[in-house]
């Protein structure tokens, strides 16, 4: 079972700012990295936090299909026009 982390490294986490969660952690707790690390990806995995890399990729798809759309719009207007 995972120990309470401290509330600012929680934060951190559910801020999508992992990194400063895991050196947060380090500092407050004198761990090593690795443990630091762990530590963190289990309490985001519990939690169901996901990274914010993984959903702007996500929303990127939207983006280029909302791109193609209107350019093939555009296309489908100037050749009935």
């Amino acid at each position: 079972m995972i120990s309470t982390l401290e509330p600012e490294v929680i934060r951190d986490i559910e801020n999508g700012q992992k990194i400063r969660a895991i050196k947060k952690l380090r500092e407050l707790r004198g761990v090593g990295l690795k443990e630091a690390k762990e530590l963190v990806d289990l309490y985001s995995e519990q939690n169901n936090i996901s990274s914010p890399s993984v959903t702007k990729i996500k929303s990127s798809k939207g983006v280029i299909f909302l791109t193609i759309f209107v350019i093939a719009a555009y296309y489908i207007y100037r050749h009935f026009s």
